[in-house]
């Protein structure tokens, strides 16, 4: 999970840069409903983790997590620290 503060347009910004990353879609939600989540498939096995990211008190919230299985390896948290790297 990791949490930033939200200038306004942050949630917008941050799904410009998820649907840019392969192999991941929309799985529900929007930035007008204020939360979106995503489903990123592995290269090899195609098996999915989910994030979620949403707007809540002024803060962006990002929470990923795998699907399937007890470990991600470092995956989602990686993830996650390379779209806020690029916002």
């Amino acid at each position: 999970m990791r949490v930033v503060s939200d200038d306004g347009d942050t949630l917008a910004r941050l799904d410009t840069i998820i649907r840019d990353t392969s192999r991941t879609t929309v799985l529900a939600g929007s930035v007008d409903e204020g939360m979106i989540t995503y489903v990123t498939r592995s290269a090899l096995w195609g098996f999915p983790d989910y994030t979620t990211v949403a707007h809540r008190d002024g803060r962006i919230v990002l929470y990923g997590r795998a699907r399937f299985g007890k470990s991600d390896l470092g995956v989602n948290a990686k993830r996650l620290d390379g779209w806020l790297a690029q916002l």
